[in-house]
């Protein structure tokens, strides 16, 4: 039984339960690869690229190009949240907790898928090489970041999100040869949105009026990227750089085992209280480096 359950008890107003403020939806899930999988573990195929061979003479041998083939690993983990009503407490109530319960429950949920993608972005993912199953881990070079003191021009210092960043970031997403019409997306926090509004002179520039649009959610996209906005990224509480990061939507990928599935019962071991239960199983990987790009952001007061 939840000990926060007395907090809900009213014998005079209480007409419904106010969720407190949290993300509640998946803002990743559908904007990253998706692929179902059985087993905890699940390899996906990779072919590399490969050179045309000139021919010199004719009636030339046929040549033989080797393609390059790479296996990407995922793993999935396993998820679980419960809670219990008394039933002598849901009486003494007067609404039923169950239905908010199962909220929380998937909003929970919802807040994992993204974690996993988060973590899959930036943090180390595991590749075949050789097809013998043997996994070496993979880490983002240092060309696929752009650091927290990049400036365009002038020394370099510790700063916010700021347009040379997101042209930085878009550059190398461009010279990787992340191919034409592939949907791009970057991820921040409110902070890097007001990081933009505010390191943009309002009469000298015309980004001023996008990056406004963007910051009081009127539009989604500037420079070919939606914005994808969530506080779970990742934050170094000792250095306050927080890790934001662009990426082409085939670059991360989202393997689900078991999708959030929920149900509510008694238990009669626990005096017939009601359980409100979910799991799920899901996993992320980052598919290929080139398509992710990690851009440090300075959230010094």
């Amino acid at each position: 039984m939840s000990v926060q359950i007395d907090a809900a008890f009213n014998e005079q107003f209480s007409s419904n339960v106010e969720m407190l403020v949290q993300q509640g939806d998946s803002r990743f899930m559908g904007k990253v690869r998706m692929a179902t999988q059985k087993g905890k573990t699940q390899f996906f195929e990779q072919l590399g690229a490969t050179r045309a061979v000139k021919r010199t003479a004719r009636h030339a041998d046929t040549p033989r190009v080797d393609s390059k083939h790479r296996r990407r690993q995922v793993i999935t983990y396993d998820y679980d949240w419960s809670d219990l009503v008394d039933s002598l407490e849901e009486t003494r109530m007067l609404i039923n907790p169950v239905s908010p319960y199962a909220q929380s429950a998937g909003m929970a949920m919802n807040r994992a898928k993204d974690e996993e993608v988060i973590e899959a972005a930036t943090g180390t993912s595991y590749a075949d090489v050789n097809g013998s199953g043997a996994t070496a881990a993979v880490t983002l070079p240092s060309t696929q970041e752009v650091a927290v003191d990049y400036v365009l021009s002038g020394s370099a210092t510790n700063s916010g999100m700021t347009l040379p960043k997101l042209v930085k970031a878009k550059s190398i997403l461009g010279k990787n040869e992340v191919p034409r019409g592939t949907k791009k997306y970057f991820a921040i926090t409110q902070q890097q949105l007001d990081d933009m509004l505010n390191n943009i002179t309002q009469v000298s520039s015309a980004d001023y009026a996008a990056v406004k649009a963007l910051v009081e959610g009127e539009v989604d996209n500037f420079m070919g990227f939606e914005f994808i906005r969530t506080e779970l990224l990742t934050l170094a509480a000792a250095t306050d750089i927080r890790t934001c990061f662009a990426y082409a939507y085939p670059g991360l990928l989202c393997s689900v085992g078991q999708d959030a599935k929920g149900r509510v019962s008694e238990r009669d071991d626990k005096n017939y209280a009601t359980q409100v239960y979910y799991n799920m199983n899901i996993g992320a990987t980052r598919m290929q480096e080139e398509m992710v790009v990690a851009v440090y952001t300075d959230e010094s007061p």
